[in-house]
């Protein structure tokens, strides 16, 4: 036999599908889930937890729920079903309010983030502006300290040369140099007339 549903073990075991739901979450029945996500239970499972009824002909499970039972395990299973709903919107609330806070947050964090950056970019305008008075304050002293060195040169210059005129002047107004004499020619010294005698080096070789 093929594993079974929810609905269709609660059909066999003569339950309402909130105890079938409630013994797989407890542990007591093993089921396993489906690609869609459902419940699928082996039969010698359901049968080892809630005992079934078997046909003595044919060997199947029979199916042990009235249509009273079936009627009563609905109007049961509204309650959960209706309970699980308002669990499901609660959650559902309380997400909804999360998602909100969350939204409200992260606007306020892009508000919080373009305030800085409006503030960064002002300062940052600020001190170009700082920072252009600054280098054509520095380049105004710059030219009037050039200006007045060459200023002072150009003075210089033009000491320099009235004083080189003047001393050409002046020298234009002395008179020549005297030339010096010629420095005398020393006399020779008088030759010697007296001459002595030859001296002998050895005496005692007189002959």
């Amino acid at each position: 036999m093929s594993k079974l549903s929810l609905r269709e073990a609660a059909k066999l075991a003569g339950r309402g599908k909130t105890t079938i739901h409630a013994a797989i979450n407890d542990g007591r029945l093993t089921a396993e889930r489906n690609e869609a996500g459902g419940y699928e239970i082996d039969p010698a499972e359901l049968h080892r937890v809630f005992p079934l009824k078997v046909d003595p002909d044919t060997g199947q499970f029979i199916d042990q729920r009235t249509p009273k039972d079936s009627k009563d395990s609905e109007e049961a299973e509204r309650p959960s079903l209706s309970l699980a709903l308002s669990r499901t919107a609660t959650r559902t609330g309380r997400a909804g309010g999360a998602l909100a806070t969350a939204e409200q947050e992260l606007a306020q964090a892009l508000r919080e983030i373009e305030r800085l950056k409006i503030e960064a970019e002002r300062e940052t305008r600020h001190a170009r502006e700082l920072a252009e008075k600054e280098i054509g304050h520095l380049r105004e002293t710059l030219e009037v300290e050039r200006a007045a060195k060459t200023e002072l040169a150009a003075a210089h210059a033009a000491h320099l040369a009235d004083l080189r005129r003047e001393l050409d002047q002046m020298r234009a107004l002395m008179p020549p140099p005297t030339p010096l004499p010629p420095a005398p020619v020393p006399a020779p010294a008088p030759a010697s007339s007296l001459t002595s005698p030859p001296r002998r080096w050895w005496p005692w070789r007189r002959s």
